[in-house]
C-alpha cells in the first residue's frame, strides 16, 4: 500500500527578530491562501509568554481563520490544557469546533516553557501531574453522552461537581485529540497511547530514526491498552525552515532568525528543519514519510506567502 502524507501550515503568530507588526490582513490573507493552495490544515501554537518574541494569541486567532476559511482544517499545535484550564479549553475548542462545522482538531499538551507557568501562578515542576489530570478532564468532558449531565472530577490538582458544560462538539463524539510530545520517555508515550487520537511529535527535536524508534513502541502500548492503531494521527508539527537554492541564504534565515529564538545552534536547526534547497527539504521529508509520519506541519520563518507558495508548486507535489 502507498504510504500518504498530508500537510499543514503553522500559522505565523510569532514575529521573529521583531519583524513588521502582526496585522488582520497578515494573518487571514495567509490564511486564505493556503485554503486556495489545497493545504490539508492550519494550526496555531500557543505561548502567554516566550522569552523577547511578539506573540499573538492561539484561540483568538484560530477563531477569526475559522471564521473565514470554508474546507481546510483548523487546530491547535499545541494549545497548554495546564496553563490555560482544561474546562476553559474545552469550551474554546467547542466552540471552535462548532463554528467551524465541524473542522477542528486538538493538539494539546503541557508546554515546555517555564515562563508561561510563571505569569500564570502555576508551579512548572507540577506540570505533568496538571497536565495527567487536564487530559482525563477534557475526555471526560467530550465524551459525556448528554450535554446536560452533571459532572464530578475529584483529582489532586482539578476539583469540581455537578458541574455542566454544553453545548457538545460538532463532531461526534469530539475532535481528535492530538497529544504534543517530544517522545523522550515511556511514560510521555503511554500518555499519548492511552489519551489520544494521535501524536504531536515535535521536528527539531527529533529525527527519523527516533520518530520511527518512538512509533513503534508508541503503537505497542496502543495494542496492548485494546486501542485502535489503524487511524491513530503520527504528526511532525514545528518543521520551521526555509526553502531556497540558494545555500547562504538558507543559513542567513536559520542562523538570523531562528537560532536567536530557540536558543539552539544555527547548524542542528538546519540539519534537523526545512532549511535548504528543494530538492535538500524533499529528501527531509521523504525521510520522515517513510519513518511512519501521515502529517507534516510546515512554519516558514520569513517570507510567509512566497514560501507557502514554493512549498505546495514544489514539495507537496513530489507526494501526490
Amino acid at each position: 500500500m502507498k504510504q500518504t502524507i498530508t500537510f499543514g501550515l503553522h500559522l505565523p503568530l510569532i514575529r521573529f527578530n521583531r519583524e513588521a507588526a502582526h496585522s488582520r490582513e497578515q494573518i487571514l490573507s495567509f490564511a486564505k491562501k493556503a485554503e486556495y493552495l489545497g493545504y490539508d490544515s492550519l494550526s496555531v501554537n500557543d505561548h502567554i509568554v516566550f522569552r523577547n518574541t511578539s506573540w499573538l494569541d492561539a484561540i483568538t486567532t484560530l477563531s477569526a481563520v475559522a471564521a473565514i476559511t470554508s474546507k481546510i482544517k483548523v487546530g491547535t499545535s499545541i494549545l497548554n490544557i495546564v496553563v490555560r484550564n482544561p474546562v476553559v479549553c474545552a469550551k474554546a475548542l467547542t466552540g471552535i469546533d462548532i463554528l467551524s462545522s465541524g473542522r477542528l482538531f486538538a493538539g494539546v499538551g503541557p508546554g515546555s516553557y517555564k515562563g508561561d507557568y510563571d505569569v500564570c501562578g502555576i508551579g512548572f515542576e507540577d506540570r505533568w501531574k496538571r497536565f495527567d489530570e487536564a487530559l482525563q478532564i477534557l475526555n471526560l468532558l467530550w465524551e459525556q453522552e448528554n450535554e446536560n449531565d452533571e459532572l464530578d472530577y475529584n483529582g489532586h490538582c482539578y476539583k469540581f461537581k455537578k458541574v455542566v458544560v454544553a453545548p457538545r462538539p460538532f463532531q461526534k463524539p469530539h475532535p481528535p485529540i492530538l497529544i504534543g510530545s517530544w517522545g523522550s520517555s515511556d511514560a510521555s508515550l503511554r500518555r499519548v497511547a492511552k489519551y489520544g487520537d494521535g501524536w504531536m511529535a515535535s521536528a527539531y527535536n527529533i529525527t527519523p530514526d527516533k520518530f520511527k524508534e518512538k512509533c513503534k513502541t508508541l503503537l505497542a502500548y496502543r495494542k496492548d491498552m485494546g486501542k485502535d492503531t489503524t487511524t491513530f494521527d503520527k504528526s511532525l508539527v514545528s518543521m520551521l525552515g526555509y526553502i531556497d537554492n540558494n545555500k547562504e541564504k538558507t543559513h542567513k534565515m536559520a542562523k538570523d532568525v531562528l537560532s536567536p529564538v530557540l536558543g539552539r545552534p544555527a547548524d542542528e536547526l538546519q540539519d534537523l528543519l526545512l532549511f535548504g534547497s528543494i530538492d535538500e527539504c524533499t529528501k527531509k521529508i521523504k525521510a520522515f514519510l517513510e519513518a511512519g509520519v501521515n502529517s507534516i506541519h510546515f512554519w516558514p520563518v520569513n517570507n510567509y506567502i512566497e514560501q507557502v507558495e514554493i512549498f505546495s508548486k514544489e514539495i507537496i507535489c513530489a507526494f501526490k
